[in-house]
């Protein structure tokens, strides 16, 4: 975290501006992966609209557009007043569709994902506020946050949800890569690969992970793009191997959702909300 003491005019100083865009982007990205309009405004926001610029992972994932521009309305029903209802609801509500929300996962793990997803929101909400005293939304480094085009963002949006969509796809795993590389179709609720991706949202998902999207083009389909992200994104994430259980299976899960859960990853995370909410 950057101290008040090390701060210019931007707000930030110059080698944590470095950091950030070469390295750092990678990890506040894939908590945006679910987020909704109406996390935004609780957590963030108050009066955030759909045109919000936080691109998030398209839920619908039969859709050709992996990645949304713009978190959209999650739809949460009024007829919870806490934000974990909410979430539980909107979970249940959709239980019954295969293509929406992650892959291959039970009700179980659903859950614990949109609770983690929370989790995330509020301890970087409370980031979220000493960033506003900090930054200046017209300092560089907000303009460089902001160029999700050219700052990696919108490929690790796009890998994220290849990963969601095809599990271990980018594991180097033969028995997961062959399985969709044989079939050359979009991904479906035929794909048996037993549990899903490895949850690996977590805020040290990409730490590790030094990707070279030269020659990738995610303008291209899913069909189209199987081979080059099955081949050229190899990172080892593949997937999680047991669903939640047992208590011996949920510690398991525990470790992994609390990976790379710090402050100073939070403050990424707060400083790519702000700057691209303001």
């Amino acid at each position: 975290v950057v101290s008040t003491q090390s701060t210019r005019s931007s707000g930030i100083n110059a080698e944590y501006e470095k950091q950030w865009y070469q390295r750092r982007v990678r990890e506040a990205v894939v908590s945006t992966q679910s987020t909704g309009v109406e996390d935004i405004r609780y957590f963030f926001k108050e009066d955030v609209t759909e045109d919000n610029y936080i691109p998030t992972v398209n839920m619908n994932l039969t859709s050709e557009q992996r990645v949304l521009p713009n978190a959209p309305l999650a739809g949460y029903s009024d007829d919870f007043s806490t934000m974990s209802m909410k979430a539980f609801d909107r979970v249940m509500r959709n239980m019954d569709r295969s293509w929406w929300g992650l892959t291959n996962y039970g009700m179980l793990e659903k859950l614990v994902h949109a609770y983690h997803m929370a989790e995330i929101w509020d301890q970087t909400s409370r980031q979220y506020e000493m960033v506003s005293r900090l930054l200046d939304p017209q300092s560089q480094l907000c303009s460089c946050v902001r160029d999700v085009k050219n700052n990696d963002v919108w490929n690790y949006l796009n890998l994220l949800a290849f990963k969601i969509r095809y599990p271990g796809i980018s594991s180097g795993n033969n028995t997961f890569t062959e399985q969709y590389l044989s079939k050359k179709t979009k991904r479906s609720a035929g794909y048996d690969l037993g549990v899903g991706y490895s949850f690996g949202y977590s805020l040290g998902w990409f730490r590790s992970a030094q990707i070279d999207f030269y020659d990738v083009d995610f303008d291209l389909s899913d069909v189209e793009l199987l081979k080059d992200v099955a081949e050229k994104l190899v990172d080892g994430d593949g997937v999680m191997k047991s669903d939640i259980d047992s208590e011996e299976n949920w510690e398991e899960w525990r470790q992994v959702l609390l990976q790379g859960m710090d402050d100073a990853s939070y403050y990424d995370l707060a400083v790519f909300m702000f700057c691209s909410l303001n």
